[in-house]
């Protein structure tokens, strides 16, 4: 592999770069401590324990250090490690002196320690002085690093002032610039004032983005005042986007106060809104309270909704609560329409936790087909990890001759 080098006379700028001249003044006593301590780390026996010792190594210097360690970092033999502690030391330039340090990696050729490094310099440059952070990422050129130089600031400059951010991202004159940085502001905006992103949120052209901003609206707005993000979603122009701001509201509604936001899903006239709806507020409350989930999600008047309403807490809770949740189902009628279909839920989700309790419900299941394959499915489990309990259920269990011998002779999962 053919090793790229930055021209020498890269860190002959550094050392000459503003407010550095303090380097100038190293003593060789110095140089020869900073040389001995990497020596040191490279004599460390194994690769992690080197590369590791490297990095902690740097992130220990002293700004005056850093021209010195980059310079040793090109004497490092190895690509490996003189790439680590480079990257490294690079690191811990742009904690101590952001500009200086951005100033220098914008110019090094483009390649994936220098996205890196950018990565780490960026964000801490755009956050101690986000207008030149982003007047020196716009200078840098065309590449991978520029836009995620431009990406980290956009998102540390929202952080302090989305506005001014924003007026910002709006100006700049290339449009995939632009997006990025739009991108990366509306995603800070949406968590830290979503009132105020709400309108221009709801003016953007559809797309998977928008979705992913809608959803965060929604759900930040919620927290604090519900009936406001449902007024907001209810008038988002286009309607499957208003059905997901509605579901993602009610869901956080119902983190808080799930009565009251069962209550509104209930009442939502459009049946496939309501079931997403009354779902997602059911596993917000079966998380909370699961048998009073459980008994709500029953008296549901609509048969979809409520055996999906059902459906929702087992699968929320079963794994958690095996016992509670079994006996939620137990407690349903026989005739019940929605019965097998719990057990089925809660077979699927208990079965691995609790092979006993996944069996004992699984052979109470009144199809036929559905009662065989539950069972087996507990048993391949239950057999694996006490086959002499799994034994003994299968010669007392309510089945005919046929189905005890096929059960017995069941293969334990292995792997589950």
């Amino acid at each position: 592999m053919r090793i790229v080098r930055a021209p020498n006379f890269f860190l002959l700028a550094f050392v000459m770069m503003r407010g550095l001249t303090a380097f100038g003044s190293g003593t060789d006593a110095a140089t020869n401590r900073l040389v001995a301590r990497v020596k040191g780390a490279l004599a460390e026996r194994g690769t992690d324990r080197r590369l590791e010792a490297l990095s902690r190594l740097a992130t220990g210097l002293g700004l005056d250090e850093i021209p010195e360690a980059l310079k040793t970092a090109d004497g490092i033999n190895s690509f490996r490690e003189r790439l680590v502690f480079k990257i490294s030391t690079l690191k811990r330039w742009g904690e101590l002196a952001p500009a200086d340090a951005f100033a220098y990696v914008a110019q090094q050729p483009e390649c994936l320690p220098k996205v890196e490094v950018i990565r780490t310099i960026a964000p801490i440059y755009g956050c101690t002085n986000s207008a030149a952070a982003a007047a020196a990422a716009l200078k840098m050129p065309p590449g991978r690093a520029r836009t995620e130089a431009i990406s980290l600031i956009a998102e540390a400059w929202a952080r302090k002032d989305a506005k001014q951010a924003l007026q910002w991202a709006n100006e700049l004159q290339e449009e995939p610039l632009r997006k990025v940085a739009l991108r990366s502001i509306y995603f800070v905006w949406v968590h830290t004032d979503p009132a105020g992103a709400s309108g221009v949120v709801r003016d953007l052209p559809a797309s998977d983005i928008k979705n992913a901003l809608v959803i965060n609206v929604a759900q930040n707005l919620a927290v604090t005042n519900p009936q406001a993000a449902l007024k907001w979603a209810e008038a988002l122009p286009v309607e499957s986007q208003k059905d997901l701001a509605i579901v993602i509201a009610t869901e956080t509604w119902a983190d808080n106060d799930p009565r009251a936001a069962f209550e509104f899903a209930t009442n939502l006239t459009a049946l496939e809104l309501q079931k997403r709806a009354v779902r997602v507020v059911l596993e917000q409350w079966a998380m909370q309270n699961p048998q009073e989930a459980f008994k709500q999600a029953t008296k549901l008047v609509n048969q979809d909704t409520r055996k999906a309403g059902i459906i929702r807490v087992v699968e929320s809770c079963s794994a958690m609560d095996p016992a509670g949740v079994g006996l939620c189902i137990e407690q349903l009628r026989a005739d019940d329409p929605a019965r097998d279909d719990a057990i089925d839920a809660y077979v699927e989700w208990v079965h691995v936790w609790h092979p006993e309790m996944a069996a004992r419900l699984a052979i109470k299941a009144a199809d036929t087909a559905l009662r065989e394959r539950l069972v087996e499915k507990a048993l391949q489990v239950w057999l694996k990890v006490d086959p002499t309990s799994a034994r003994r259920w299968i010669a007392n269990a309510e089945l005919p001759e046929q189905a005890k011998q096929r059960l017995s002779a069941l293969e334990p999962e292995s792997d589950f």
